[in-house]
């Protein structure tokens, strides 16, 4: 029997384009629950946006927030950890970026990584221009690398399909961080490279909360819908991926019905038979 689920948030718990879940999604977290299973949600957001996002009375016990740099217990919001970059290493992220000259965003450290510094280089991308429309008077424009100051939660950088081989080259510049490709929630369809702290990501995170919990990846089942999700759909000894994922994660993970037709439920009551 599975002691966990891991679950993404964006496009699997919260079908795309919607503001709330099914109830038969929700239903199948309360089952879970009632089983004893430790609810784990996993989601590229932060506190900020899934807040905003998310029903008060979501049937989850914690949260694995920002790709991974930070970690909630859901029911009282305490914060378990967090991970940032210095402020070294953000001076030398920058710099390695500005030298594309293409827009990027800097968060600031949790809590407060809904405020960000950004780039704001012509053409702007879409994506980019929305996603600082999106959050009215968090965002500080920045015209040299002398206009940021301390640690950082992350850097985004939003490219299109042309530029593809831009984040193959970004990962390997910056070898030495964690650089995770994301698909943009906001059109569906921009390429997100997202720069953390060594090692940060949902699987690392995830596995620094089931050591506290005393559960092993083994005894986890896992569900997402994209890139983001691979490092701890890798690790859990069950991991399933919804339909209307991209192809290559499909033929990689075993496959549940797409988001929007209750995917979710469909793997809980699965993972509930393991």
């Amino acid at each position: 029997m599975i002691k966990a689920i891991i679950i993404d948030l964006d496009g699997t718990t919260l079908p795309r384009g919607w503001n709330s879940i099914s109830k038969e999604n929700q239903e199948a977290l309360e089952e879970a629950g009632r089983q004893g299973i430790t609810r784990v949600l996993a989601t590229g957001r932060s506190v900020f946006s899934f807040q905003n996002a998310l029903p008060e009375g979501l049937p989850i016990d914690y949260m694995v927030f920002s790709s991974g740099a930070g970690i909630m217990r859901w029911n009282d919001k305490r914060l378990i950890g967090t991970r940032e970059l210095s402020a070294e290493a953000t001076i030398e992220i920058a710099s390695m970026l500005w030298e594309y000259n293409i827009n990027f965003t800097i968060q600031q450290p949790i809590p407060d990584n809904h405020h960000f510094y950004y780039r704001n280089t012509s053409p702007l991308h879409e994506d980019f221009r929305r996603r600082v429309e999106n959050y009215p008077g968090l965002g500080t424009p920045i015209q040299s690398i002398q206009d940021i100051r301390g640690e950082a939660t992350q850097f985004l950088v939003i490219l299109d399909a042309s530029q593809i081989q831009l984040h193959g080259e970004i990962q390997e510049k910056l070898s030495g961080y964690s650089v995770i490709r994301s698909t943009s929630p906001i059109d569906n369809q921009a390429i997100w490279t997202e720069i953390f702290a060594p090692n940060v990501n949902k699987g690392t995170s995830c596995q620094i909360l089931l050591d506290q919990l005393g559960i092993r990846y083994a005894e986890c089942a896992g569900l997402g819908n994209d890139y983001n999700d691979i490092d701890f759909l890798e690790r859990c000894g069950y991991p399933y991926i919804v339909a209307n994922a991209p192809e290559p994660l499909r033929v990689k993970f075993n496959n549940v019905t797409n988001d929007t037709d209750n995917g979710l439920a469909e793997f809980i009551h699965t993972a509930l038979r393991l």
